[in-house]
């Protein structure tokens, strides 16, 4: 079957003592807490031994905590944002794998009334996947996770781009007892 989700979620994030006081310019004394507001709607089900999903969603955030080195002091406020998204998800067994993924395409974008109205927030990729594969053979199970983020920007400004990249994590695992196991992760 077919299952519809939505959600409504306030949230407030007050700043850290380092945003608040960190020395060199870092830290700002005059910040002010977030505050934002989530919506969330979603179809899932299963199809030929696929469970997936695909949400939609939209935050709004007030004054969101940031921080930008062109600026001094370093952390700031970003006094409106919003940030909209799509989401597909699917889980599946593959070949012996437990294979899961995820994409993500989002418009993370300032919307407040100053010179940077419209522009991406820093730091924040518009594309993202995640692809991750585990196989158990007796006593033994692998695996590995791909993480991959495109380009963004490292100011609010968007003056300097910052490339896209990929992470690649292997890990395998040894159960020495039911209790206990020998793991390892290259990362």
């Amino acid at each position: 079957g077919v299952r519809l989700t939505a959600s409504l979620g306030t949230a407030f994030k007050a700043p850290t003592f380092n945003q608040l006081y960190f020395p060199f310019d870092f830290g700002n004394p005059d910040l002010d807490p977030e505050r934002s507001r989530s919506v969330e709607v979603g179809v899932a089900g299963t199809h030929g031994g696929v469970r997936w999903s695909v949400n939609a969603y939209e935050t709004r955030i007030e004054d969101l905590i940031d921080f930008d080195f062109s600026q001094i002091p370093n952390s700031i406020n970003i006094n409106t944002a919003r940030i909209r998204g799509l989401e597909g998800v699917a889980r599946t067994h593959l070949w012996g794998w437990q294979v899961a993924g995820n994409l993500t395409a989002q418009d993370p974008r300032n919307r407040g009334s100053d010179a940077q109205r419209g522009k991406l927030l820093p730091r924040r990729a518009q594309l993202m996947a995640h692809l991750e594969a585990d196989r158990r053979l007796g006593d033994w199970s692998a695996g590995f996770s791909v993480h991959a983020e495109g380009r963004r920007y490292d100011d609010i400004d968007n003056t300097r781009r910052l490339g896209a990249f990929a992470l690649l994590d292997l890990r395998a695992a040894w159960a020495l007892t039911d209790a206990v196991s020998l793991e390892g992760k290259i990362a």
